[in-house]
């Protein structure tokens, strides 16, 4: 009975966190010094009370969608649509890194150089060093994979074992995938982002280290790590992005969820991993995610 209590407690927070979220921010606006303002940031960032909110936020829309149909698929269009074209814009970095590898080989093999001078008009802007440029391209790698894996999921690109799965029919599949989400997807990110917050914060800020069992906070300054060789040193951009990882892949997680609930709710037909881009040679326009969606017929433009 406690444990029943303290769920229904913690659900009721949330909502009531949520109700008053506004005067919350505005209230840690008005602390008086950048210190106040970052402790209580680093706390509520890894707190029960942000869970709570962010899950009573989740079940309001799921109540409001399975009452009217619209908002789940407009809200599904637009966080699709979000991590979409974040994926998009991150897929640069595979160009950026090849070119940038390309340059390293020709630098350092065909003219024996050891670093990369950079002078526009003849201005000394930068002279990175070889080695630091070829560590550079883990951040690049990082970037793809941390910032583009939710885009993947969205079409259903990541790797996965079919033991059962396509024998199965269109309404099984998702409630499969339903469950599954709330056991694994769900889960896995929330305690990546639990784990991730700690290992990110103080990386990047001068501060009594947190862990993921902290209730005080004693920010002092903004510290970015650094690991002090020649190689790229830049160490906390990589637990920063784990952090972004977690929090794509949550919206995504929450998103996944939320289109199967549609397709159990008007059409187990519709997709649950859509083409994000419209065919090359396609002559309709939809928006992301759009085409698959119930009644969204495909607008053909030309003359009979």
């Amino acid at each position: 009975m406690l444990s029943i209590g303290n769920i229904f407690n913690a659900v009721l927070t949330g909502y009531l966190d949520l109700l008053w979220l506004p005067v919350r921010i505005y209230q840690w606006l008005l602390l008086p010094t950048l210190k106040e303002k970052m402790n209580v940031l680093l706390l509520a960032g890894n707190s029960a009370e942000f869970l709570c909110m962010l899950f009573a936020l989740l079940s309001l829309v799921v109540i409001a969608g399975l009452i009217w149909p619209a908002i789940l698929e407009k809200t599904v269009r637009r966080l699709e649509g979000f991590n979409g074209r974040i994926g998009q814009v991150a897929c640069w970095f595979a160009l950026i890194m090849a070119l940038q590898q390309v340059m390293i080989i020709v630098v350092g093999q065909i003219f024996r150089g050891n670093e990369i001078v950079l002078a526009p008009f003849g201005i000394k802007f930068a002279s990175p060093q070889l080695q630091w440029l070829s560590g550079q391209l883990k951040l690049y790698n990082a970037i793809l994979i941390a910032v583009a894996s939710a885009y993947t999921f969205i079409e259903g690109g990541h790797v996965r074992v079919d033991l059962i799965y396509t024998r199965l029919s269109d309404r099984a599949k998702k409630i499969s995938d339903l469950v599954c989400t709330l056991i694994f997807f769900l889960p896995s990110s929330i305690l990546l982002w639990w784990f991730a917050w700690p290992l990110a914060t103080n990386s990047m800020f001068s501060q009594r280290p947190l862990n993921i069992w902290s209730t005080k906070a004693s920010w002092r300054a903004f510290k970015w790590e650094s690991s002090g060789t020649a190689e790229f040193s830049w160490v906390w951009t990589f637990k920063f992005l784990i952090l972004v990882f977690a929090g794509l892949m949550f919206i995504q997680a929450c998103t996944f969820l939320l289109r199967n609930l549609m397709a159990l709710r008007l059409d187990p037909s519709i997709e649950s991993h859509p083409r994000f881009d419209p065919p090359p040679d396609s002559s309709t326009h939809p928006e992301p995610g759009e085409a698959d969606l119930p009644g969204r017929q495909p607008t053909t433009h030309g003359g009979a």
